[in-house]
């Protein structure tokens, strides 16, 4: 008999282009031999790089590491725009001849920076009167979109301008659109633009180079990091032994034990992990139970 030991946690994916990030997680539960499998963020399938998945207890992190800052590299493209913002769709606008000043366009780049108000693509899964946008998109039925705003931390360009193309980095928050900041950098221009490659190389503390390719995984892969391995990477807080049943009952944690504002792993006095707690409200709810 074969015997198989799954070891629940975090394995990060480089994400070929040409695959949604479904394609990714349907893969891996074939060959990790996993039920309970979940994202922390998907690629469109015109984009490549890092996927975190997730699977057993750890897919309870996943709202929590959604909200990670995320790494981008990628390619915008100058001449036309598209009505998805990104070469995979129909061209709306499109202009033959201009010239765009290197200085011009370090300008435009610079203008896109800080805290700034973006609309997010039509062509995305924001809802609106619980209905997804590009359900909006497909019936051509009117919609409006609401402007959010977003921190882009950083929106550089990387290379020269060449062929009409230049390549760039964006370090950006969460909900930020990397196809709405390629289109908005042309029409700072008044050329219109679309987004022609991207590349996640990072999210919060996981970076692409540490991720596996989907073709080297097998049923025995572990994972790039466990769920313990996580649980020790966060701030630690040790409870009283009169606490650790009822920790392990799921209570809730308050002000009398810490005043961290961020998740935290919780300990005995004995240094045994027990736990992994998240703030809410003015309490602490538990995410995970680890056991005794």
């Amino acid at each position: 008999m074969k015997w198989v030991i799954i070891v629940e946690g975090i394995y990060l994916i480089d994400k070929k282009t040409n695959m949604t990030s479904y394609d990714v997680i349907r893969v891996l539960k074939k060959k990790l031999n996993v039920t309970k499998i979940g994202h922390t963020g998907t690629l469109d399938p015109f984009a490549s790089g890092l996927l975190i998945i997730l699977t057993g207890r750890t897919t309870k992190l996943s709202d929590y590491l959604l909200n990670d800052d995320k790494t981008y590299t990628g390619e915008i493209t100058f001449g036309y725009s598209t009505d998805t913002y990104d070469l995979e769709g129909k061209i709306v606008n499109k202009l033959e001849t201009f010239n765009i000043r290197e200085v011009e366009l370090n300008n435009a780049f610079k203008s896109l920076t800080g805290k700034i108000t973006q609309i997010p693509p039509i062509y995305s899964a924001i809802k609106v009167d619980g209905k997804k946008l590009y359900d909006y998109a497909r019936a051509n039925n009117p919609v409006e979109i609401m402007p959010r705003e977003v921190n882009v931390m950083e929106f550089r360009p990387t290379g020269i301008l060449s062929d009409n193309k230049i390549s760039f980095l964006a370090s950006v928050s969460k909900g930020t659109y990397i196809r709405s900041l390629a289109h908005d950098l042309g029409k700072q221009l008044n050329i219109p633009s679309h987004l022609s490659a991207l590349r996640r190389i990072r999210s919060g503390n996981f970076n692409v180079n540490d991720a596996y390719h989907l073709d080297s995984i097998d049923e025995n892969t572990k994972p790039s990091m466990t769920l313990t391995e996580f649980a020790e990477s966060l701030d630690k807080v040790i409870i009283k032994p009169y606490l650790e049943k009822l920790v392990l009952n799921g209570i809730y944690l308050d002000s009398r034990q810490t005043s961290i504002n961020k998740m935290f792993s919780v300990y005995t006095e004995d240094n045994r992990l027990i736990a992994i707690y998240t703030p809410q409200e003015d309490k602490y709810k538990p995410l995970i139970i680890l056991g005794e």
